[in-house]
């Protein structure tokens, strides 16, 4: 999750920690790979699979970026979705049966619609043909929970984990932001790849440039819960994600800003922000990221302690690898992609689908939590969303996970993982690489 760690490739950087204090191993902090290229995708980058974008209420401009080699047009650069076979998907066949699950729901919002991808089982979906050499790639490890149980934020050493708020934005006192940082490595322009809202009406602008919205404005709470804990942005700061995610149930919106620390003058800073509409399919524009590395939400594929708890988990999850082991391209439903890795085929593109083998045995002593987590991990999978620590998946800070969580989802290793084919999905007859639907 660390944008500048995903630029710099997680050499130095200090890594998301899960639960009882586990540091992140050296060298693969968290990362958010935020940078992308506002002038263009760079040299030796590519897109796999479906991307494109969103109009999110409004007109939204279009992608009018260079394409990737100056001559072909940005689509025609898709590895793994409708246009090319990269990574070899399954040959079609007898059709997998792909149903739409149900949309989650927090404070009578519905966590996208039911016929989502992140909401959609896929476990009857095919192994992908590359599968034995990501999981290669990814080497040994065991999941590693990056969330707690500590709620105080005063505390950053033990509060572990993405919070998100809940407001009532039609009456709520936006928050004036700036688009800038004391850290001098993030030095280019977000606004270009940003959503935001302008005016008394709170009008979305996107892109958030200084010249379509020179008063910037998000629907940040007086005392917001930021991942990190609240901070003011000064010179010589530790570098953090500082996600703040903002759930807006008056119009069923998701608000997720990237680095944000307070600024002066009650204004935030923050370094790049985007919008979801909760209730459509439709994805970010193409090459956009979002206050994830792969322009993915966060919230929809975030663990939650109650859900966990109800013992059914309807959604898919977001895990890290190092930065390094991502290749450089992106396949859908991602929209985005990081430049640490390069394009050999052993490298799982940004974006990826992983689940849990059918065949892993569950032991009978897991809790309700676990069983939980392990069964989503098999019916619907977990997203490679971001480089940073390796087989991380993120979930809120919360007193209600329980003391065996840890210990027992922790168990389970790398080696029971496989990466999944959604070929099958992409070649039916509906299917839209801007959006996120499952055709029936």
């Amino acid at each position: 999750m660390g944008l500048l760690c995903a630029l710099l490739g997680a050499v130095s950087c200090g890594g998301g920690t899960g639960a009882g204090g586990n540091g992140a191993e050296a060298g693969t902090a968290s990362s958010d790979a935020r940078g992308g290229s506002p002038a263009g995708l760079p040299d030796g980058a590519a897109l796999v699979g479906a991307d494109s974008g969103p109009p999110r209420d409004g007109a939204i401009q279009g992608d009018t970026r260079p394409a990737i080699d100056g001559n072909a047009p940005l689509d025609a650069r898709l590895a793994d979705g409708p246009l090319t076979s990269r990574d070899a998907p399954t040959a079609p066949g007898d059709a997998p049966v792909v149903v739409a699950g149900t949309s989650p729901v927090i404070a009578g919002c519905p966590i996208l619609p039911s016929n989502h991808i992140f909401n959609t089982p896929i476990n009857n979906l095919p192994v992908h043909a590359n599968s034995a050499a990501f999981m290669a790639t990814v080497g040994v490890a065991n999941i590693h929970l990056d969330l707690g149980r500590s709620v105080d934020m005063t505390q950053p050493d033990t509060y572990y984990g993405i919070p998100y708020n809940v407001v009532n934005a039609n009456s709520l006192a936006w928050r004036d932001v700036k688009y800038t940082s004391m850290d001098p490595d993030l030095s280019w322009d977000p606004k270009s790849e940003s959503d935001c809202a302008s005016g008394a009406a709170h009008t979305r602008i996107s892109p958030c440039t200084t010249a379509a919205a020179p008063g910037p404005q998000l629907p940040i709470p007086a005392n917001p819960l930021v991942e990190g804990g609240i901070s003011p942005d000064v010179a010589g700061q530790t570098y953090a994600d500082h996600h703040i995610l903002i759930l807006d149930t008056d119009n069923c919106r998701l608000w997720e800003i990237y680095h944000a620390y307070t600024g002066v003058g009650g204004v935030w800073n923050i370094f790049g922000s985007a919008t979801f509409d909760l209730r459509a399919n439709t994805l970010r524009p193409s090459g956009w990221t979002s206050a994830d590395a792969a322009g993915f939400p966060i919230l929809p594929l975030l663990l939650r302690a109650d859900e966990a708890a109800s013992g059914s988990i309807k959604h898919a999850l977001r895990f890290t690898i190092r930065s390094r082991s991502i290749r450089n391209e992106f396949t859908w439903p991602a929209r985005h992609l990081t430049e640490n890795g390069t394009l050999a085929a052993n490298l799982p593109p940004m974006g990826q689908l992983f689940r849990l083998k059918a065949s892993y045995v569950m032991p009978a002593n897991f809790g309700v939590q676990a069983r939980a987590i392990v069964v989503a991990l098999q019916t619907y999978g977990m997203y490679l969303a971001d480089g940073g620590s390796n087989m991380y998946i993120q979930g809120e800070p919360s007193a209600n996970w329980s003391d065996t969580v840890f210990s027992q989802v922790q168990s389970v290793g790398a080696a029971n993982f496989e990466a999944v084919d959604l070929g099958p999905i992409q070649r039916r007859p509906g299917f839209n690489q801007d959006s996120g639907a499952v055709p029936p």
